[in-house]
């Protein structure tokens, strides 16, 4: 009995937080969302260059 009680450990409960990477927004002087607003493209546009080149591609053959 002695035994036991000197062999058991007791351990901590720590409260296990998720990592999150983050860059500081003030570093860059915008914020994510605007970094990604402005590296995103309207579907119109998207659609417009798609056209554009399916076109290219037909007058190539």
């Amino acid at each position: 009995m002695i035994m036991h009680s000197i062999m058991a450990k007791r351990y901590s409960t720590n409260e296990k937080k998720p990592h999150v990477l983050e860059e500081p927004a003030a570093a860059y002087g915008i914020s994510a969302r605007e970094r990604v607003i402005a590296s995103t493209v309207s579907v119109d546009e998207y659609f417009n260059e798609l056209i554009e080149k399916v076109r290219q591609n037909y007058a190539n053959l």
